[in-house]
C-alpha cells in the first residue's frame, strides 16, 4: 500500500507536521548536546563513565616495594609555580573533572530502559514522515538503516565499555552521530517534500493511472 503523501496534505495537517518535526529537531540537538556535556567534554569521559572500577589514583612507578605513599597537606611550600599550573596541570584540568560513575549492572538498566523505548519509537514516526515523502527509495532505506543502526551502538555501548573492553568506548559516539545525521535528514527531507509544489507528482499518477486504464 503506498502512504498518502505529504505534499498532498491540507494546510492544517502540515503546518500540525512541521511544528512537530521542529519540536523534534531541537529535541534530538538538545541530546546531542547532552551526549557532548556528560562523556565529550571530558578527556575518556565514556570509560570514565561506564567503565569498571580502577584505583582513583595510580601508585608513583619511582617508589621502592613496601614504600607508602605521603599524606597530602595543605602546606604552602608544596604549592606548585605559576607556570607550572598554566602548563602542566591546566592541561590536565579536563581530564580531572568529576564524572558521574553509571557503571553497575542496575544503573546501566536504568539509563537504557527508558532510551531503548523512547528512541526506536520516535525514528520510526520520523522514518514514517520520510516514507511518505518522494524521495529515492535507496535514500530512504539507507536513513532507516542509519537510525536504527545507531541506536543499536548507541544503546549498546556502554555495556561493552563496562563488561568487554573499554576500547568499545567511539561505539557510542559513532552511535549518536548516526542518529543524529539520520534524525536531521529525515526531518529536513519531509520538511522540502511536504511544502513543494506536488504538481510533478500529481501528473505523473494521472499519466500512470491512464496508462493502466488503457489495457
Amino acid at each position: 500500500m503506498t502512504p498518502y503523501p505529504l505534499s498532498r496534505s491540507d494546510a492544517g495537517t502540515k503546518i500540525l507536521i512541521t511544528l512537530f518535526l521542529a519540536t523534534m529537531l531541537a529535541a534530538f540537538a538538545v541530546a546531542e548536546l547532552n551526549v557532548y556535556d556528560k562523556v565529550g567534554r571530558i578527556k575518556n569521559g565514556i570509560a570514565r563513565r561506564y567503565g569498571p572500577e580502577q584505583l582513583p589514583k595510580q601508585v608513583d612507578a619511582s617508589m621502592q616495594p613496601g614504600e607508602t605513599a605521603p599524606i597530602e597537606t595543605a602546606s604552602v611550600e608544596t604549592s606548585p609555580p605559576s607556570d607550572a599550573i598554566e602548563t602542566g596541570e591546566a592541561a590536565s584540568i579536563e581530564a580531572d573533572m568529576p564524572v558521574a560513575r553509571m557503571n553497575t549492572f542496575s544503573a546501566l538498566v536504568d539509563v537504557t530502559h527508558p532510551h531503548v523505548f523512547e528512541l526506536p519509537l520516535v525514528v520510526f514516526v520520523l522514518a514514517h514522515f520520510l516514507m511518505r515523502t518522494r524521495a529515492p527509495r535507496w535514500l530512504k532505506v539507507s536513513s532507516y538503516i542509519i537510525g536504527f543502526g545507531g541506536i543499536v551502538l548507541f544503546l549498546s555501548a556502554p555495556w561493552l565499555v563496562r563488561y568487554v573492553s573499554i576500547k568499545a568506548s567511539p561505539a557510542l559516539y559513532v552511535g549518536a552521530a548516526a542518529i543524529g545525521a539520520s534524525v536531521f535528514f529525515m526531518i529536513v527531507i519531509s520538511l522540502w517534500d511536504m511544502w513543494s509544489p506536488a504538481n510533478g507528482l500529481r501528473r505523473s499518477r494521472k499519466s500512470a493511472e491512464n496508462g493502466y486504464g488503457a489495457h
